[in-house]
């Protein structure tokens, strides 16, 4: 296995969680994903003589700018208005979802989503972003109790 395979397979997870936070959309953080690590590939020259967490820095900070990238290109193109209709509960859920985690620090996005999509634990997360392990434990319950809180209305009886 050459150097680049190994950069790539230790930071893949890390990459596409923050890319699925950023985004929302599986797809779209896939291309965000395959984009960073083309762009680490262009400049691995620089890459390679980096540390591991100065090399982590790059890719967090390279696929955090390209989403940016991606959503001002977005709101240009969404111009058209919304289609007409009552949403159904699910989209509305969806939505809700969406916009309290937004609400969240974009840090603490990227650790829900690490920690909720990607699957990862607080031992991987602390290791992919050079944090120790108690303290992604404590943001990570910070984080349930704000989203609890926002999405108390989804609850189910009895639930609260």
């Amino acid at each position: 296995m050459d150097d680049f395979e190994r950069f790539y397979r230790e930071n893949v997870r890390l990459v596409a969680a923050i890319a699925a936070g950023r985004v929302g959309d599986p797809i779209q953080a896939e291309d965000l994903t395959q984009e960073t690590f083309l762009r680490a590939w262009q400049h691995y020259a620089h890459v390679a003589e980096l540390p591991a967490p100065a090399r982590r820095a790059w890719l967090v900070r390279t696929v955090r700018n390209l989403a940016t990238d991606a959503w001002r290109r977005r709101v240009r193109e969404e111009a058209a208005p919304p289609p007409a209709g009552p949403p159904s509960e699910q989209f509305d859920l969806r939505l809700d979802v969406d916009q309290a985690l937004a609400e969240l620090p974009a840090e603490d996005r990227d650790l829900v989503v690490m920690r909720y999509v990607e699957g990862m634990n607080s031992r991987e997360i602390g290791e992919a972003l050079g944090t120790p392990e108690g303290t992604i434990r404590r943001r990570l319950l910070d984080c349930r109790q704000v989203l609890s809180a926002r999405l108390r209305q989804w609850a189910p009886e009895g639930a609260v």
